[in-house]
């Protein structure tokens, strides 16, 4: 369990010599010394947690999250075996995302040594946001114990999905309440801060984002859960983005280390990187031409048409091996935007998005836990954002059959369109279907995993071997079966 203190610590040096541009979040160049991460409120620290998280959910997305959420098909089995369900340990995730808690953790201490509340605060929610990944993706996970390397403990005991959430010391609402108490008064500086400039208002606005996220995420489990839904919304001007501008993204260099990665993808694995049946059946009843136009190219069979028409692309079921009439008849992703041109607002890594939050609030409107504005109108600012966001006008698109909002199938098309606009979040997608069902999965055609959908990760195998005896008392409570199959504390 060392890798809890030690693994993937990393120097600011390589983000020298990248440009921030403040209209599109880019990273800065900040000139400090990269060899002094323990001096507190050190601004290589905040950069390098940034980085980190970003470079994850952009990769994370684009090697396997896309599949799981059905965005994606690979026509190869060698490619596509974990898209299609298998089991899989996803231990370079894991691994990120504990070194990003565990950095999290050092910028808090440093903070509450410094005084600066703001940076408390940012840790607070970055280490918050990196147990919530850990434990959407994998249930009960090493919690309370993770972070006490430094006291010898490097075989920490596992932890309940309910404690991850609400313990009140580390969990992930409390500390994100925690971070937003301490934003509402603070006008200390945030240091190194590579997504907002350091703007404390929008760090609060990112907070409250990702506790509406969590709170409708655990509404059937926790009681409190609408009442606090209630009392972000009620603070709209402070806690709630207004705009797509206020997205929580970054657009990635073009460089390795931190490329978008089908920018430093071998040929062979773009390739054979298809659009899913899924997406396209979506794009297509919905009358959705610019998106599809902008992420993926004509089929190979129409590569040279002229004009736009929906028969001019394809999408793929999840398969063991495509044969030549699929292959002919689906459409790869853009290279045009996805290599060649490396077009922003397509290579930008992104957290927590505008379109995101609107379509929480528009859920939470629809079920009653909130009382402020209406489904239909959060609908509506969802599905814009999610336009903008790629620098389109969905305007029109929201009066299209099928779009337009109807109040017997809302949830369906609520959930659809923000499954859409969770293209390339992390595992966001396939986390949302686990919870609502929408929008119905393909669970027959390549499944690996005897017809179902995968509720979870298995634990790495450094879990078997270095945290043995803590991995076998938990498997013992899951049935002694690690289990992709066992279901996530809020699914149930």
């Amino acid at each position: 369990m060392k890798k809890y203190i030690n693994k993937y610590s990393l120097t600011f040096a390589v983000l020298l010599g990248i440009s921030l541009s403040a209209c599109k979040k880019e990273f800065t160049k900040l000139n400090t010394n990269p060899n002094s991460l323990e001096i507190p409120n050190d601004p290589t620290l905040v950069s390098n947690i940034e980085v980190n998280i970003f470079y994850a959910s952009a990769s994370g997305a684009w090697t396997l999250g896309n599949g799981m959420a059905q965005y994606s098909t690979f026509s190869q089995d060698y490619y596509n075996h974990q898209a299609r369900y298998a089991p899989f340990t996803n231990q370079s995730y894991w691994d990120q995302m504990y070194a990003n808690a565990r950095d999290a953790n050092q910028l808090i201490t440093d903070a509450k040594v410094s005084g600066n509340k703001s940076m408390q605060a940012v840790g607070l929610i970055l280490r918050a946001y990196s147990f919530a990944q850990l434990t959407d993706l994998w249930g009960d996970i090493p919690f309370k114990q993770a972070l006490s390397g430094a006291d010898g403990n490097f075989a920490p005991a596992y932890d309940g999905q309910q404690t991850v959430y609400t313990d009140p010391e580390l969990g992930v609402l409390p500390n994100l309440k925690t971070a937003d108490d301490l934003l509402k008064t603070s006008t200390q500086a945030i240091s190194g801060d590579l997504i907002y400039g350091g703007s404390v208002a929008k760090w609060r606005k990112f907070c409250d984002g990702l506790r509406l996220r969590y709170l409708l995420r655990v509404n059937g489990k926790l009681s409190s859960a609408a009442a606090e839904m209630q009392q972000i919304v009620a603070d709209g001007a402070n806690t709630l983005f207004s705009s797509p501008s206020e997205s929580t993204e970054l657009t990635l260099p073009t460089t390795v280390p931190y490329a978008f990665p089908s920018l430093t993808e071998r040929s062979g694995d773009y390739s054979v990187k298809y659009l899913n049946s899924l997406l396209y059946t979506t794009f297509k009843n919905t009358g959705d031409q610019q998106r599809l136009s902008l992420l993926f190219a004509k089929n190979p069979n129409s590569q040279y048409a002229t004009g736009f028409s929906f028969d001019n692309y394809g999408g793929m079921p999840i398969v063991t091996n495509a044969n030549s009439n699929q292959v002919g008849n689906s459409s790869n992703f853009n290279s045009a935007q996805f290599i060649s041109n490396a077009s922003p607002a397509v290579l930008r890594a992104r957290v927590m998005t505008y379109q995101e939050e609107q379509f929480i609030l528009a859920e939470a409107s629809l079920k009653g836990l909130i009382s402020t504005g209406t489904a239909n109108q959060y609908y509506n600012n969802g599905i814009k954002g999610a336009f903008a966001d790629y620098g389109l006008d969905g305007t029109s698109y929201i009066t299209n059959l099928g779009v337009v909002y109807n109040p017997t199938t809302a949830l369906s098309q609520i959930i659809t369109q923000k499954w859409i606009g969770n293209f390339n979040v992390a595992f966001e997608g396939w986390v949302e279907y686990r919870r609502t069902g929408f929008p119905v999965f393909d669970a027959n055609s390549g499944n690996l995993n005897n017809g179902k959908i995968s509720s979870r990760f298995v634990y790495p195998t450094d879990e078997q071997s270095i945290n043995k005896k803590n991995y076998t008392a938990e498997i013992a409570i899951q049935g002694g079966t690690d289990d992709a199959n066992y279901k996530a504390w809020w699914e149930k």
